[in-house]
């Protein structure tokens, strides 16, 4: 029960201190000041910073095999799409169908980056 404490208290100090953040910092460099924060306001010993920081290790590895599961889903589940449209259209139309993906594709790409190259300059 402790444990669970601590943790929604470390997730909860995170997110108010990343939405006090308006410059963007090292990624390591943000962890081991909010840490340091943590281990002052509440006042934790060496141990119990080690087992945090273990402990948000571990969940940040299963968030990210996660994701990589998500990921290997969709992209099954677009591959069973594009074997669907394949067998319904003929090879003119899957050829156009395919161009009109790469299309889209590419435009929502070039959007991402002017988004992406907007939101640094305005960040700096």
């Amino acid at each position: 029960m402790k444990k669970l404490i601590l943790s929604m208290a470390f997730l909860g100090l995170g997110v108010f201190g990343f939405a006090q953040t308006t410059a963007k910092a090292d990624h390591s460099q943000k962890k081991a000041e909010h840490l340091q924060k943590m281990k002052q306001e509440l006042n934790l010993t060496d141990a119990q910073v080690a087992q945090l920081t273990a402990l948000h290790d571990k969940k940040a590895a299963e968030r990210k095999e996660a994701m990589a599961t998500k990921k290997d889903g969709r992209m099954q589940k677009m591959r069973e799409n594009d074997a669907e449209m394949q067998k319904i259209l003929t090879p003119e139309q899957y050829k156009k169908f395919q161009d009109i993906k790469a299309q889209k594709m590419a435009d929502r790409k070039a959007k991402f980056q002017s988004r992406k190259a907007n939101a640094t300059s305005v960040s700096k």
